[in-house]
């Protein structure tokens, strides 16, 4: 009995030592990083908390304070022909140090700090605003303050939060940067993804290399750009990565080449040249404190957003256009269609200028005194106008409880597309979809819920997926109808939505399933690749398949040959049958096995009409 007391005691003892050596353990409160002259900098570092198993693929090793440091080069060298066949070329280049620190997470965005000290700084052709060295020091100045950048779970950039003293050039400068070192991971030794880069989205084909850690990249095409021809692309990088995931070193080069041939544009070709080359990893006290305590004066820009104009140039633009007018002479205008895309643009001018005219705005429509076309039209404005007061007007509206329906339903519809939503516009929506008992207004706000959280994924990460999970707590609970969800999914294009999707998949309603099958086209993954091959496959519905097949030509098709030459196999629908061949056109630049495929159709097809249009495809072989 002793000895069984004794043992206790000791085994007490141990417990207590250690408990009191985890507390001794504990961080002591995090502080905002700051950034150092690295290499060269001696700072104590931390080790962290937690010593995870490297892993190779799309799970990193993410752990707060984890610090990266880099030497960087980039340069871009753009040439345009001219007419007469002059051409004109410029290059601008750019080196230096970068500190990229792992903050936490929010939302769907794993958030890093990026601290730059950049050492060069070149602009050939007379493009350089300052001269020399003064140039440089002024990106230094701009640089003094970290850029904030978030990604997702494999690595694909969603979002640069900018200080407002780093200028347009200076954003430039970074998205270049990003874009042309970023590795999206997926698990084994080849996969396929979509991924942003300054111009717009693009497919990537990555594989294993032949030593460890290895692997290599090759840009194949865009999928969407803001060019009204899709640009042309070929780019090839190098990685090497950590064993946690975290690349170590990415070379590399890419040519994009615009207009040209029978664009009736002038022919661009921009040539990028890249090396990150890391220089050192450790720990440091870190958090997401700075990136809160600072995040009402950022700019958040996704990769592919344009510089826009600055604020003192719109204010210039929108006094030309309002020149004196006020509400009643442009809705006169409106009622009598006098240069409506003008008078509209004259509306939202006016809107940004006279807060006047926005609360006289509000209180005709609140009065019932203008009819639903001019209250429709001065929503619109106020929309596009996008002030906090213009937004708060439209709260007002959206939330009034004796306006009419419609009226009520277009405020909640052009909320959804506003480019630059705040906060109280998802408060707002929230609250209508709770109380109101009008279907059509339940309707319009579940679906701007959902576009809503879309344009806050970028600057409100966490906003934007607490949304999502609203909507989706709402779809479960039979608040709203299922295809109302769907839709209102879709224009989210979350994977915090994707388990109410897929559950709709096996709905016996084929409306839902085709609304389900709508939805994956917008969540990005291999497993939503492995779902819509599920779909082509095996959904009872032609009508339903051959949507999948439309959702699957939206996204990196690389993935899903194997399933589509199975369809062309097996699928008894022509309808079906067609939207493969149509896609597999579209593939033969870019998929070898696209013109073999087309070329069996052609020959063995059971349908005279599917052979005809692949025997048109091919050229007419």
């Amino acid at each position: 009995m002793k000895s069984l007391v004794l043992l206790l005691a000791v085994l007490t003892a141990a417990a207590l030592w250690r408990a009191g050596l985890a507390t001794r353990r504990q961080a002591t409160p995090e502080t905002s990083p700051t950034v150092s002259q690295f290499p060269d900098d001696e700072a104590p570092t931390l080790a962290p908390e937690e010593n995870l198993p490297g892993v190779k693929g799309r799970e990193r090793v993410l752990v707060v304070g984890h610090r990266l440091r880099y030497t960087f080069d980039l340069d871009l060298r753009t040439h345009t022909d001219l007419s007469a066949g002059a051409r004109e070329s410029l290059h601008t280049g750019w080196s230096g140090l970068l500190e990229l620190t792992y903050l936490g997470a929010e939302g769907e965005q794993r958030l890093f700090s990026c601290h730059l000290v950049p050492t060069r700084l070149d602009v050939e052709a007379g493009e350089t605003p300052l001269p020399g060295d003064a140039a440089l020091r002024a990106l230094q100045v701009m640089f003094e303050r970290p850029v904030y950048v978030g990604q997702d779970v494999r690595g694909r950039l969603m979002a640069v939060h900018f200080d407002a003293a780093q200028d347009a050039t200076a954003r430039r400068l970074v998205r270049l940067l990003l874009a042309s070192t970023q590795f999206v991971a997926e698990d084994g030794p080849r996969w396929s993804t979509e991924e942003p880069d300054s111009r717009g989205d693009l497919e990537a084909v990555y594989r294993a290399g032949g030593s460890a850690n290895t692997y290599v990249k090759t840009k194949r095409r865009y999928l969407r750009s803001g060019s009204p021809v899709l640009p042309r692309l070929q780019g090839h990088l190098d990685f090497t990565l950590f064993s946690d995931g975290h690349v170590k070193e990415a070379t590399g080069s890419e040519v994009v080449e615009l207009g040209g041939g029978g664009t009736g544009l002038p022919r661009i070709r921009e040539e990028t040249r890249v090396a990150l080359t890391n220089v050192g990893v450790d720990y440091r006290l870190s958090s997401l404190r700075p990136f809160e305590a600072t995040r009402a004066t950022l700019r958040s820009e996704r990769l592919t957003d344009s510089a826009g104009m600055e604020e003192a140039s719109l204010e210039a633009r929108d006094r030309q256009l309002v020149k004196g007018a006020k509400l009643d002479d442009l809705l006169r205008s409106l009622a009598k269609r006098e240069g409506l895309d003008t008078t509209r643009l004259r509306l939202t001018a006016l809107f940004r200028q006279n807060l006047a005219e926005v609360d006289r705005a509000v209180a005709l429509i609140l009065q019932g005194s203008a009819d639903e076309v001019r209250s429709e039209q001065m929503l619109e404005a106020l929309a596009s106008a996008g002030t906090p007061e213009t937004q708060q007007a439209l709260v007002s509206v959206l939330e009034g409880e004796r306006i009419r329906p419609k009226t009520r339903a277009h405020a909640a519809r052009v909320i959804g597309r506003m480019e630059r939503p705040s906060l109280l516009l998802g408060d707002a929506l929230e609250r209508v979809l709770e109380a109101t008992r009008d279907a059509g207004v339940r309707r319009a706000a579940a679906l701007s819920v959902g576009a809503l959280s879309k344009m806050l994924e970028v600057p409100e990460p966490g906003r934007s997926q607490a949304l999502v999970e609203g909507l989706v707590g709402r779809c479960r609970s039979g608040t709203l109808e299922p295809e109302v969800c769907l839709d209102a999914l879709a224009r989210a294009g979350a994977p915090a939505g994707l388990a109410y999707v897929k559950s709709a998949l096996v709905h016996p309603e084929a409306s839902v399933r085709g609304a389900a099958t709508e939805a994956l086209r917008a969540i990005p993954g291999a497993a939503v690749d492995a779902l819509l091959d599920q779909v082509m496959l095996d959904d009872p519905s032609a009508r339903v398949r051959a949507l999948a097949v439309k959702a699957v030509s939206q996204r990196v098709v690389s993935a899903h040959m194997e399933a589509l030459a199975r369809v062309l196999r097996a699928e008894r629908s022509e309808r079906v049958r067609i939207e493969v061949v149509r896609l597999l056109g579209h593939l033969q630049a870019v998929e070898a096995p696209a013109a073999a495929l087309l070329r069996d159709v052609a020959a063995n097809d059971g349908a005279a009409n599917v052979r005809a249009m692949a025997t048109s495809l091919l050229g007419g072989e």
